[in-house]
């Protein structure tokens, strides 16, 4: 009866160790940074930092360009197929091989992931319009029939339309080419300094409606006639003052969350009940979660599946399965410029401190 016991507790450990083995064998990921050297004005390196059962192990340097040829620092990148690095133009780098594959002439559209191309649209007036490049066959050509690729403004969830906006006006388009107006009444107010006064802010609340605003304090849906329906109107205690006097702006999170935001005043909308509450916490994938509002004493707290894992004065932040990966600086500091990047795993419960010369951007995770 004990060598029973005993076969059986042998048998539960190896099943243990095995498990944990397993475990940490899916969590091992390279983090991929943008860096300059210390001449900033110069060159720039994508740089791929190892980690291993939540340990950086190594680094190493993957392609160096100029500045002028290659930017990483004007806007979101994202990492396809675990290997291609893509940039707010549309310029495709392979990790695999550490080379540049296209540098776009314009700015990316969308991603194709089933047949593997990257889209951009070009605006000028000798090569307008959307254009392919396949990662398959290598080959850049311009699209025949862009379809929706082609859509001003921002896409429908199913992609058959499209809604952009200037001033108070908000169209909407279709893939004909038709476009019909929603309204012109669609006004925030602040100070004329602020760019994001120039055109009305809205999101997909789905196929058929946009979620939108009425002057800074009431929050609508338009439907595809131009009916509008109120949802939420906020008092002036509400909002409060924005930052340099901009109006408020209308977001959704990875969650699908919507969200209103003026000032230091974040409101999470409940569009089916017709309500809001406070914002608290973003949703940044992979069980992590960020404070939204950044408290002047010690930046944000961040958690991972619901338990607080530190406070950072902090940006940017980018996550894989049980990792994730903020820029950070000083109390008070300006973000633009961090100090680095912190690095936690849920594997050590520990932060990994990454400071190089000058910082670039988090480009993102990679799985190895």
């Amino acid at each position: 009866m004990k060598s029973d016991r005993k076969i059986l507790g042998l048998l539960l450990l190896a099943l243990a160790t095995c498990t944990s083995g397993a475990w940490a064998g899916e969590h091992n990921y390279s983090l991929i940074l943008a860096e300059y050297g210390k001449d900033s004005a110069g060159e720039q390196t994508l740089v791929r930092y190892h980690f291993r059962d939540g340990v950086m192990v190594g680094k190493e340097d993957v392609l160096t360009t100029r500045t002028f040829a290659l930017r990483y620092d004007i806007g979101p990148n994202q990492i396809f197929d675990n290997r291609y690095v893509i940039t707010v133009s549309g310029d495709v780098v392979d990790l695999a091989s550490g080379q540049m594959l296209f540098k776009s002439k314009g700015t990316m559209v969308d991603l194709d992931k089933d047949s593997r191309s990257v889209i951009v649209r070009i605006s000028r007036a000798d090569a307008e319009g959307a254009y392919t490049f396949d990662l398959a066959t290598m080959k850049y050509q311009r699209m025949k029939n862009p379809g929706f690729w082609d859509a001003p403004g921002i896409l429908s969830p199913n992609r058959q339309l499209s809604a952009g906006g200037d001033g108070t006006e908000i169209w909407v388009h279709d893939l004909s080419g038709k476009k019909s107006l929603l309204g012109n009444v669609f006004l925030r107010s602040g100070i004329f300094e602020c760019s994001s006064l120039l055109k009305p802010t809205f999101v997909w609340a789905d196929n058929e409606h946009l979620l939108t605003l009425e002057g800074n304090s009431r929050i609508v849906l338009v439907d595809l006639q131009g009916k509008v329906e109120p949802v939420a109107t906020l008092r002036e205690a509400d909002t409060g003052p924005g930052p340099a006097g901009c109006g408020p702006e209308l977001r959704r999170d990875s969650k699908g969350q919507f969200y209103y935001e003026q000032g230091f005043k974040t409101w999470r909308i409940d569009v089916a009940n017709r309500t809001f509450v406070p914002y608290l916490w973003e949703a940044v994938d992979n069980e992590f979660e960020v404070e939204h509002q950044q408290s002047q004493l010690y930046g944000h707290i961040i958690r991972h599946q619901g338990k607080e894992i530190g406070r950072w004065w902090c940006a940017s932040p980018v996550t894989a399965p049980g990792y994730i990966a903020i820029t950070f600086g000083a109390v008070g500091s300006n973000l633009g410029h961090p100090e680095g990047v912190k690095v936690w795993s849920a594997e050590t419960n520990e932060w990994t401190t990454i400071k190089p010369d000058w910082l670039t951007t988090i480009i993102g995770w990679v799985e190895e």
